[in-house]
């Protein structure tokens, strides 16, 4: 699929009660973390849309950047509310969704993802799920969800694994991941909630020009 065909969502619009900062703002060689993964995911898709839910105003005046941001019509209802915002205003039917603490990921992990989506054209959603753990909030999202999402929100249906359960989500493991281009997804894949985690990518990322993943 062309990159026209898709849209890139960031879901940046929680507390980070645990960092005691906002995640997005931290800065990791001389970019914020935000600014890392919007790298990421230009290149793969035409548009890219800020789910951000409270903090709006903070991303529309970052830097150099111009996000399109947009918040949640069902405020306080985590994740899922910022995915339903998103891809209501979304124009294509295929969607890479990113969360806001995941600074390792690459341009190679959407591009697989995208590879993936051609083979499983039907999927309404494919997540990885590495070494036993699911990542939901990196993965593909075909606009088709809507209307269940919206009755989750609705009715505070609102644990993320069971509503994937629901749709029929198609996990993606290391080795179907790897064949589809993404390198070490182990490691493109961590995130970042506590200060100890962002220190462990700091030093991944510290004093070197070149990718932690070559």
């Amino acid at each position: 699929m062309e990159v026209s065909q898709w849209t890139g969502i960031i879901l940046a619009g929680g507390q980070s009660s645990r960092m005691g900062t906002n995640k997005a703002l931290l800065e990791l060689n001389g970019s914020s973390v935000m600014t890392h993964i919007v790298k990421a995911i230009r290149p793969a898709v035409s548009r890219i849309i800020v789910a951000a839910g409270p903090n709006e105003a903070i991303y529309s005046l970052m830097g150099d950047e111009r996000f399109e941001c947009i918040q949640d019509d069902y405020a306080g209802k985590g994740p899922l509310a910022g995915l339903h915002a998103a891809l209501k205003v979304s124009s294509t039917d295929w969607n890479l969704v990113s969360a806001c603490d995941m600074p390792l990921l690459q341009t190679s992990f959407f591009d697989g993802l995208k590879k993936l989506a051609e083979q499983y054209p039907t999927s309404s959603a494919i997540v990885p799920c590495v070494e036993d753990r699911i990542h939901p909030l990196a993965g593909v999202y075909h606009r088709r969800i809507l209307p269940g999402l919206e009755q989750c929100l609705i009715h505070d249906r609102l644990r993320v694994t069971r509503w994937l359960e629901q749709i029929g989500c198609r996990y993606v493991e290391t080795a179907e991941l790897e064949q589809a281009g993404v390198l070490r997804p182990e490691l493109q894949l961590s995130n970042m909630n506590t200060p100890e985690e962002f220190e462990h990518v700091r030093l991944r990322l510290h004093g070197s020009d070149s990718s932690p993943l070559a």
